[in-house]
């Protein structure tokens, strides 16, 4: 699966059929809080678009499917996509520093395509498409825009949801769910899926966990620990990004292709000789290299973390993401087959308390009691068991994002069948375009170094 700003989507041009999404019965009041990241989310979009700034709050996935798409086989398979998963049909709608959640019985919810009509080039087909994602994802509601681009030998699908009720989890189900529904709706075979948990009891857990948590819980020591480090907060980025006022400016996204299939197995094969995985190798990279530049041994970043605990959450589709603190020191003579072992006990801690929320954390032990608005983070993603993880490069996957803020870096280390990339969101700035490359290629040339049996010739 790629991932790329939309801006740089290269769409075919086609005819383009939307589908809209129809309730006969209006939304009702539900009592279920919103979650930490959902309110800080909803919250932050709120304040943009108040204050006329660039914002786009959502993540868009794009397909193909052969030949000239089956409209009535595509809509059967989004109603009862939408009708399953609770995100299509529950919703927050923020006021100041609060939320309201919505609800409409799925059973009222339909599903109708509305032409829209021919785009004869790209560049007005990908504006179009653009505009509709923003006009759509920014309104109460379900925040959900779906499509196709029809033409007669192959034919793209796209949609897009407020990152709110979504995750990097969750698109690669509804890439799955929404394929094996389009075919069994054009063969007429009886499709038999599990009715799928909802996010709310995910809401309701985390809001239980948040009132349990006390400032001397014994949960929060690896909190305690990161927070004590220097001057607390949050740790700077190893080279110089613009922004010494951590101001959230206009960002830009990279993408490095790290490494091949073969060269991701080799490397994990080096990381389990040395007591870790690929992702203990991949944050052991990021701290070498770190110490090259400032002379830092002690390697601190947030880190995502799944919450979905447990296998029937796997269907949830939702934002069930934590972030936790990862920290670990160098050893004294320091080199990557060490710097594994300590990330890995690092890893494994900060993964320990992946259902200590964030916020609450922040709220509880730091000095300012208030997190940053994007918090910067390097997250590991091993997504070659995702449900239709193969057929995403004949199928063309694709994950978009829209212009957005930074104000420091965020990494994602993606793992899939045929490779490994690394994609980098950064503030715009040209010292943040000098520096960080330089960074990621020393990180680049540990991994690929070690994964070609070199490492330590250095």
């Amino acid at each position: 699966m790629r991932m790329t700003q939309i801006a740089d989507w290269r769409p075919e041009p086609g005819h383009v059929t939307e589908f809209e999404l129809i309730a006969d019965r209006a939304p009702e009041p539900h009592d279920v809080p919103a979650s930490h990241f959902q309110r800080a989310h909803l919250q932050l979009a709120a304040a943009h678009r108040a204050a006329g700034r660039q914002q786009s709050p959502w993540v868009a996935m794009t397909f193909d499917l052969p030949g000239r798409a089956d409209l009535d086989a595509l809509t059967e398979a989004w109603q009862g996509l939408v009708r399953r998963h609770e995100a299509f049909h529950t919703w927050y709608e923020p006021h100041g520093d609060t939320s309201t959640g919505f609800c409409i019985p799925p059973g009222s919810l339909t599903v109708h395509p509305a032409p829209v009509g021919d785009f004869p080039d790209t560049a007005g087909l990908r504006a179009r498409l653009h505009r509709r994602i923003d006009e759509k994802t920014s309104v109460n509601g379900p925040g959900l825009l779906a499509g196709v681009i029809r033409r007669e030998t192959t034919s793209t699908v796209y949609f897009a949801i407020d990152h709110a009720y979504t995750d990097g989890h969750s698109l690669a189900l509804l890439f799955h769910e929404l394929r094996i529904r389009y075919q069994a709706a054009r063969s007429g075979t009886p499709l038999d899926l599990p009715p799928a948990p909802g996010y709310l009891d995910h809401n309701r857990r985390e809001q239980q966990r948040s009132a349990s948590l006390t400032k001397g819980a014994p949960e929060l020591a690896a909190w305690s620990e990161f927070l004590a480090v220097k001057d607390g907060g949050f740790p700077a980025f190893p080279v110089d990004l613009g922004n010494d006022a951590g101001d959230l400016l206009p960002g830009t996204r990279l993408e490095y292709p790290v490494f091949t299939g073969e060269q991701a197995r080799a490397f994990r094969a080096y990381c389990a000789r040395h007591g870790g995985g690929l992702a203990a190798g991949f944050f052991a990279a990021l701290a070498l290299a770190q110490a090259e530049f400032t002379g830092n041994d002690t390697y601190r970043v947030l880190t995502a973390v799944s919450t979905r605990a447990y296998p029937r959450l796997l269907r949830v589709h939702g934002w069930l993401v934590n972030l936790a603190p990862l920290l670990f020191r160098l050893p004294a003579a320091p080199g990557l087959a060490g710097a594994i072992s300590a990330a890995q006990q690092g890893f494994q801690r900060a993964r320990e308390g992946y259902d200590v929320p964030l916020h609450r954390a922040l709220d509880l032990l730091a000095e300012d009691g208030d997190a940053p608005a994007i918090p910067p983070m390097a997250s590991y993603v091993d997504g070659r068991s995702a449900p239709g993880a193969r057929d995403y490069l004949d199928a063309n996957a694709t994950v978009l994002t829209g212009p957005d803020n930074a104000s420091g870096v965020s990494l994602w280390l993606n793992w899939f069948p045929d490779r490994a990339d690394l994609v980098v969101s950064m503030p715009d700035t040209p010292q943040a375009a000098a520096g960080v490359p330089k960074y990621l290629d020393r990180v680049r040339e540990i991994v690929l170094t070690a994964a070609t049996g070199s490492y330590g010739a250095r």
